[in-house]
């Protein structure tokens, strides 16, 4: 009897790193949104394990993408952080600024890459938090870009939730049995990074 041929073995996928429990969210619900929606094959990893985030580990992660990226089957990686994210703090401030954020770390990142690599390597910041990404499933008005507005404290009070975990885990639910759906037009975070996605 012949085996059943793996249809995703050869197919081109594009490979998302993420700071922790984002990862849930990605292999729970999103890649099979993005495949379902736009024949597009995302695969996705957290950057520790145990829910440690090694995000910043800059050897680490671009070691991983060099070697993500050497094989015929990937044809692209996004390292992925929250502008606010909490895997690496200053002595006085997180960064303010999606640009001030990029270029501090791409070139930390991108000293593990070969040249011949590098147009396949992105860096995507996430405006503030990846809960604002949740929120456009939750709040009827208003853009969730706000980097000023703590999204993470917000989804948890709407939830009930106390940790990040749950948030993803409660999130992920709704969506699979339809109570809520993501909106895109209300975070142009989450409808640049689909539009990156479809674009290559």
């Amino acid at each position: 009897m012949r085996k059943k041929k793996n249809k995703d073995k050869n197919y081109s996928y594009i490979l998302l790193i993420v700071e922790n429990s984002e990862d849930i969210f990605f292999k729970e619900y999103f890649n099979s949104y993005i495949k379902e929606r736009y024949d597009i094959l995302v695969k996705c990893e957290s950057s520790g394990k145990a829910n440690k985030c090694n995000i910043t580990n800059f050897d680490k992660i671009g070691k991983r993408v060099k070697e993500a990226l050497a094989k015929d089957n990937c044809k692209a990686v996004f390292v992925m952080i929250d502008l606010d994210t909490k895997c690496f703090y200053r002595d006085n401030t997180n960064h303010k600024c999606l640009v001030e954020l990029k270029n501090e770390y791409l070139p930390k990142y991108s000293k593990h890459i070969p040249s011949r690599l590098k147009d396949k390597f992105y860096l995507f910041v996430v405006c503030n938090e990846i809960e604002s990404w949740f929120l456009t499933a939750y709040k009827k008005s208003g853009n969730t870009n706000n980097p000023n507005d703590n999204h993470k404290a917000d989804i948890k009070n709407r939830l009930g939730c106390e940790s990040e975990i749950q948030i993803v885990q409660k999130v992920v639910n709704d969506l699979k049995r339809g109570r809520v759906e993501l909106d895109f037009s209300k975070n142009s975070s989450l409808q640049f990074f689909i539009d990156k996605l479809k674009s290559i």
